[in-house]
């Protein structure tokens, strides 16, 4: 039966999969105690699941029981969106109720690329209107997306680099997720006018770099065969696979 999660549950989660990353980057950053924040796990600690904002992550062994593991997210009405592995999010799906979208996890090596150009920080406040505008999808609103993401910077568990045109940022990537031993890039966008540059490179080998050199495991997630083939060049090898889940408009 899967259970609220305590401290020492979350201590024993190995940071070893981009989902396993995306809970213990909320677990520093907020501690088990907040309201609008929930971590569960199975007594056997093959499951474990965080829950902000209606977004879950679950990190799943292969041994876990994936049916109880399903019905149980069914049954949370507030979870709208699911992040997992490719090969727990296909298990899941196929219960009934998601609607299922996949790709893979790389990671680096020794054998990444030297950044051509040095990117500086940027602020929470300040990117938050490039990546509204380069995500289809779209955002949080920035009230609820800030106050998360300026939380976790003062905090350690997120670090924004990006390059400025005119005072005005035009290309970002972030550490979405980050714990003590691994992180998560994510929010990778440059303005169409910015692209061609070495922008995003520069900046996702700057940040790489930064967090191998604090012996932390690496993880992003390429969205589609262009960035996965970019990431490739730069030195990143793919080591598993994500899956996105959504809730089905019929449930």
């Amino acid at each position: 039966m899967i259970r609220l999660a305590g401290n020492e549950d979350l201590g024993a989660l190995r940071p070893d999969s981009e989902a396993a990353v995306r809970i213990l980057g909320l677990y520093p950053a907020y501690g088990i105690s907040a309201k609008f924040l929930r971590f569960w796990c199975d007594p056997n600690r093959q499951v474990f699941i965080s829950l902000l904002d209606g977004a879950a992550s679950v990190a799943i062994t292969d041994d876990a029981d994936v049916e109880e593991t399903a019905a149980f997210l069914k049954m949370q009405p507030e979870i709208r969106n699911i992040r997992t592995s490719e090969k727990a999010a296909k298990e899941i799906a196929g219960y009934g109720g998601w609607t299922l979208e996949s790709g893979v996890v790389m990671t680096t090596d020794a054998g990444l690329q030297t950044p051509a150009l040095k990117p500086e920080e940027l602020s929470p406040r300040e990117v938050y209107p490039l990546l509204a505008s380069c995500f289809e999808n779209g955002l949080p609103p920035f009230d609820s997306w800030y106050v998360d993401v300026s939380h976790r910077v003062r905090h350690g568990c997120c670090r924004i680099y990006g390059f400025r045109h005119d005072s005005r940022p035009v290309s970002c990537a972030m550490t979405t997720s980050e714990c003590g031993s691994a992180a998560v890039i994510g929010g990778v966008a440059t303005l169409p006018g910015a692209r061609g540059r070495g922008y995003a490179s520069s900046i996702i080998l700057t940040l790489a770099k930064k967090l191998m050199n604090e012996d932390k495991a690496v993880f992003l997630s390429p969205k589609n065969d262009p960035a996965r083939l970019l990431y490739s060049r730069l030195g990143f090898r793919e080591c598993g696979g994500w899956g996105n889940l959504k809730k089905s408009e019929r449930v």
